[in-house]
């Protein structure tokens, strides 16, 4: 590890220089983009149908306004699951390529670590950011003349989708820092939430209906981390679509029962990603790289 120059302790944080050098490395290769090309599909298609759907129901009822940003949500939604895919690349590169030993000989462990996170928060937020536009392009032409959505409500669905993808991008190099082999952290990844978390979050309610489990079990499926995104992301579209019932439209959306708000939902992604890289941390210190 480096050793800053006051006191001959160990560097923490990553100097501009460490910085500059993990965001060349991102750049340099072709995974991003690659990853970019489905993000982009998605969101395209997803807000399509969004926006057509919002123009078919525009005439009946007020609310149908909610259902582009709606649509918007559930597109960032799956765009942070490339994010975190992309963070496990970007972490787990090196220690394919034997090239780890050599950084953190330069750089020091955590602050590569951090630097690392940092790159790939910003290539989270541009998943989000493509997603953003694409889809409101995608959505606003399929809705046409409908009603619009309020401005407002676009831009904080948006905002929301920003940091909930940069947070899973900090989780996925988390997850690759710990694991280090590509392969399985990246289908581990997948796994987990796309079926996992479903399966977990299914066990957690059931029962609630007919008394066998308290309410209290069923509302830790809400506090699950992908399952947090999502809240976060579909609370205020859902408030949109359906009044005070939003949090029943919210525990359909997401899988959950008893949803926090979304800043609340947001707070517990953002405690999870920052005791994944507390893990990544300590094991990373503690692994063997000669």
């Amino acid at each position: 590890m480096t050793v800053s120059e006051r006191g001959g302790r160990p560097a923490v944080l990553p100097t501009p220089g460490l910085l500059r050098s993990e965001a060349l490395k991102t750049l340099s290769v072709r995974s991003w983009w690659a990853l970019a090309l489905p993000v982009a599909a998605l969101a395209l298609s997803v807000n399509v149908f969004g926006g057509l759907f919002g123009a078919a129901v525009g005439g009946l009822r007020d609310e149908a306004a909610g259902i582009l940003p709606a649509s918007l949500a559930y597109s960032l939604s799956l765009a942070s699951v490339f994010a975190a895919v992309h963070g496990v690349v970007v972490a787990t590169a090196e220690f394919r390529h034997r090239t780890v030993s050599g950084t953190y000989l330069v750089g020091g462990r955590v602050p590569v670590l951090l630097a690392k996170s940092a790159v790939a928060a910003g290539t989270g937020a541009v998943y989000a950011l493509l997603t953003a536009v694409l889809g409101l392009l995608a959505g606003l032409l399929g809705q046409g003349a409908a009603r619009l959505p309020s401005v407002g409500v676009l831009l904080a669905v948006v905002g929301i989708g920003i940091a909930v993808c940069a947070l899973w991008s900090v989780l996925g190099v988390a997850l690759g820092t710990t694991v280090v082999n590509q392969a399985g952290a990246v289908v581990g990844l997948l796994v987990y939430v796309l079926l996992l978390e479903n399966l977990l979050s299914l066990v957690l309610r059931s029962g609630t209906e007919d008394g066998r489990a308290p309410a209290a079990v069923a509302r830790l499926s809400s506090f699950l981390p992908a399952n947090a995104g999502d809240i976060a992301l579909f609370d205020l579209p859902a408030r949109q679509l359906g009044g005070r019932f939003g949090p029943s439209i919210v525990e359909s959306l997401a899988g959950v029962a008893g949803p926090p708000p979304g800043w609340g939902a947001l707070l517990v992604l953002l405690v999870w990603t920052a005791a994944g890289l507390a893990l990544a941390g300590v094991v990373g210190e503690r692994r063997d790289i000669t």
